[in-house]
């Protein structure tokens, strides 16, 4: 994501630097970008395919290669039917446009449903939220981190991955800009990590019970009358079940469930409704959690729906019935 000047001679590399004209980056770099050239020019880099005999590796062919790949994937769904061959994709397919296009063409041949990828390990509940909320699974909201006046990071440690699907390069500056003008940054994760560290406060919670502490967030902002939906009214509904659903989760029926003091989860709730704007921001740890699937809309997710019959009856009965 960070926008890159990189200065050549030949094929050789002789400087990378961020670029500081670049309006999204400017001028921000990670260590990434900066190991290009090491990636480029390593010796053990592998430029053609390699097959492996009695003797060692040894070089082949790129047609060689594909057809006897082709060949060998044909005859293990031949025998075992086309769910045998698995897919996994990772991060680096989004980053190349022929992969982005053509891996799809390839998925539909080859016809298996046993398909994983980065997505699959860390993002699908986000998708799911997104999908819930707004109709879309990539419809993925984006915090607005240089405009916002309370930032709450749930399980997120965007200095060190500069925010991830937030893709927010140099975001140590743009959360030390929320701080000088006058706001604060609160991070909430069992873990001291180096934004927790640089938070204005961390509230080191219990693993998995995220889901508990937005429950009662939510339960306290009703309580104390800070939900006004305003101009949003018109695109509004399903507040009341949203408030009835948070009804026994009380911070103080929370609180040995998150190991946060009741007052503290309060006063979290008092100043994220008080602020003149305000962002939560959860990343990859809170959805690989036991309730991950439910945690991005909270613990109320499954009552609306399972009424609009978007949730399977397994997932949907996760937290019907769940107590603090």
């Amino acid at each position: 994501m960070c926008g890159v000047a990189i200065e050549v001679e030949g094929e050789r590399i002789l400087s990378i630097r961020g670029d500081k004209d670049d309006p999204f980056s400017r001028g921000h770099i990670c260590p990434k970008a900066v190991a290009l050239k090491d990636v480029h020019e390593d010796p053990d880099r592998l430029r053609r395919p390699l097959r492996r005999t009695a003797g060692g590796w040894v070089e082949v062919g790129w047609g060689e290669a594909l057809d006897e790949a082709a060949e060998r994937l044909a005859a293990v769904q031949k025998a075992h039917g086309r769910n045998a061959v698995t897919i996994y994709q990772g991060n680096p397919v989004v980053h190349n446009h022929g992969s982005v296009l053509f891996s799809q063409l390839l998925l539909k041949s080859l016809g298996s449903r046993s398909r994983y990828s980065a997505t699959s390990v860390d993002q699908l509940p986000q998708m799911l939220a997104s999908l819930l909320m707004f109709g879309h699974q990539l419809l993925l909201p984006i915090p607005d981190l240089d405009r916002t006046d309370f930032l709450l990071i749930l399980g997120a440690n965007p200095l060190a991955s500069n925010g991830s699907l937030m893709t927010a390069p140099g975001v140590e500056k743009r959360l030390h800009a929320i701080r000088t003008r006058g706001g604060r940054v609160v991070v909430v994760d069992p873990r001291r990590t180096e934004t927790a560290a640089a938070a204005d406060q961390h509230l080191p919670i219990r693993p998995g019970a995220d889901v508990f502490l937005l429950a009662a967030l939510i339960h306290a902002l009703f309580a104390e009358e800070r939900v006004h939906v305003g101009r949003l009214a018109d695109g509004t509904n399903g507040l009341h079940v949203l408030a009835d659903a948070v009804k026994p989760f009380a911070p103080e029926a929370v609180a040995a469930r998150t190991g946060l003091e009741a007052g503290a989860i309060r006063a979290l709730a008092r100043d994220f409704g008080a602020a003149p704007s305000a962002v939560a921001y959860r990343q990859c740890r809170l959805q690989r959690g036991p309730r991950g699937g439910d945690e991005p809309v909270g613990c109320v997710t499954w009552r609306a729906g399972r009424e609009r019959g978007l949730l399977p009856a397994d997932l949907a009965a996760t937290f019907q019935g769940v107590e603090p």
